[in-house]
């Protein structure tokens, strides 16, 4: 992947002075290279300036970048199993709740109940069958990115 820039000051955000965060621009443009390249593949990255850049300061911006998103993705995997467990425990519950109440409630209710648990199972299939595999996803591309080599080039 080829980025080409005319002042190092447009690899940085802007409201960092001290040019610790790397610019939403170029993440953008980085996330959206990435999606349209195999996760197999490795990525290097290539800055191309007129100008001098700092080579090490880049480096240690964009290794503080990858580091910071495995962290989140860390943090949403943790979010989704427990969402994914309660979910599981909630509907676990309704089924044995509406079992139990069979013949002690109104027919209407006990479907009401059964509903419930039913769907709160499901959810819980649907976060661990979908929601899970995207997540590993970003991790994959998180890991991806930060396993890539960067390289440095003056025009």
């Amino acid at each position: 992947m080829k980025i080409k820039i005319d002042n190092e000051n447009e690899l940085y955000n802007p409201f960092d002075k001290f040019e610790e965060t790397l610019s939403e621009d170029l993440i953008s443009y980085i996330n959206n290279k990435l999606e349209i390249t195999s996760i197999k593949e490795k990525e290097d990255i290539e800055i191309l300036s007129a100008k001098k850049i700092d080579e090490s300061k880049f480096k240690k911006c964009f290794k503080k970048y990858c580091d910071e998103q495995l962290i989140l993705i860390k943090r949403q995997q943790k979010i989704n199993r427990t969402k994914q467990i309660g979910m599981l425990i909630v509907g676990i519950v309704f089924i044995i709740f509406s079992l139990l109440l069979t013949d002690k409630i109104n027919i209407i209710v006990l479907e009401i109940i059964s509903t419930i648990g039913s769907f709160s199972i499901w959810e819980s299939a649907n976060s661990w069958l979908l929601q899970s595999k995207a997540i590993k996803f970003n991790k994959l591309k998180a890991m991806k990115l930060k396993n890539s080599e960067i390289k440095f080039e003056n025009l």
